[in-house]
């Protein structure tokens, strides 16, 4: 019998969503780490480094290194940030931006898996459960990647 307890239920459920992203975005030679940047800077273009790092939950040096391969795959570009030159701004390519939309589409399917069988309100229910899970760690400092 599998153990039902909060954590290790977390950890299954991240594990096999992360495992069909991976899966469906390494045939476009996305590697692990790059489709969620893609997603935040979809929405959030021309922010920081330490930006990225904070929303995708990677350390400082985890996410120079995912950007720095993304900037070698001509997916992103860094520009220095007006008034602070020594701030890089990451702005998306358009291959960036072709990579991007596929990650949203291959995450809309990941979310059909997951979701399954769930009503309208059963989904936004688990949103927003997931959404206080998140929350309570970074209350409590438990998300700290620094």
């Amino acid at each position: 019998m599998e153990p039902d307890t909060i954590h290790h239920l977390l950890l299954v459920a991240f594990s096999r969503a992360n495992h069909a992203m991976n899966a469906r975005t390494r045939d476009h030679g996305l590697m692990p780490g790059q489709p969620k940047v893609l997603e935040y800077l979809a929405g959030n273009e021309g922010c920081l480094q330490r930006d990225i790092a904070r929303a995708c939950e990677m350390d400082r040096a985890t996410a120079t290194g995912v950007l720095g391969r993304m900037e070698g795959m001509g997916l992103i570009e860094r520009r220095p940030k007006v008034g602070d030159r020594r701030a890089l701004e990451v702005w998306l390519t358009p291959a960036g931006w072709e990579a991007a939309e596929c990650v949203a589409r291959y995450g809309a399917e990941v979310d059909e898996i997951a979701c399954t069988g769930l009503t309208n309100e059963e989904r936004d229910v688990l949103a927003r459960l997931l959404v206080r899970v998140r929350d309570n760690f970074s209350e409590r400092g438990d998300d700290a990647h620094e």
